[in-house]
């Protein structure tokens, strides 16, 4: 049966591997992260004992970034489905009996999967800010486990509890940062498809050495 193997991929998880393995990201949101990280973790050096100051700031970022994501997620999806829907059937098949280049994908997988790829950085984000938000505000199973494992001072500061706290700085900042940096990589994926579609639409699939999507 023609097109059995659009649904190899069973979950987002996959299909979120898969685009890790084939597709280059974008190099301004690599350098962007590892920056953020940089600065972050220096931050957490120069002032270790900060991490209560840090820990308010975790819990009203995951209050803020839970509706954030809510919002957006929803509209990402609404333009997805509108885009999907009204665009030919006959392109998308060219696009699927053309394989991308340096891949064993078609450029139809590239072009679904570059967007698929920001629900998923979406949804994991909407999930931890919730975990945070049932586990980590006061009184919740995340502050009983760090006051658990309190041990004596370690230069001036509770070690064991603010080495967690700060570690979720550190991870937390760069999850919020990267949830907006792959917003911006779906308004030029969409911008790019659209595109694409056009190119594709004048032209037989052999002439064309348009690239389809960029994360």
């Amino acid at each position: 049966m023609i097109g059995l193997e659009l649904l190899q991929e069973k979950s987002l998880w996959q299909i979120y591997c898969k685009c890790l393995r084939s597709l280059k990201p974008s190099y301004f949101n690599v350098y962007a992260v590892l920056f953020i990280i940089l600065m972050l973790s220096l931050d957490v050096y120069s002032f270790p004992e900060h991490d209560r100051h840090r820990l308010a700031l975790i819990r009203s970022l995951s209050e803020l970034g839970l509706g954030f994501g809510s919002t957006i997620l929803g509209f990402l999806i609404a333009g997805f489905t509108i885009f999907s829907t009204l665009s030919r059937s006959d392109l998308f098949l060219r696009m699927h009996q053309t394989k991308y280049e340096r891949t064993n994908l078609t450029y139809l997988q590239v072009n679904f999967f570059t967007f698929v790829e920001v629900f998923v950085v979406y949804a994991f984000f909407m999930v931890v800010c919730l975990l945070i938000k049932l586990f980590g505000s006061q009184g919740g199973l995340m502050v009983g486990v760090l006051k658990f494992t309190e041990v004596h001072p370690v230069l001036g500061y509770k070690s064991i509890p603010a080495y967690w706290i700060n570690l979720g700085f550190v991870l937390f900042g760069t999850l919020s940062l990267y949830s907006l940096l792959a917003l911006k990589s779906f308004i030029f994926n969409t911008y790019h498809s659209v595109m694409t579609s056009v190119v594709w639409a004048f032209n037989p699939p052999d002439s064309v050495p348009v690239k389809s999507g960029s994360k």
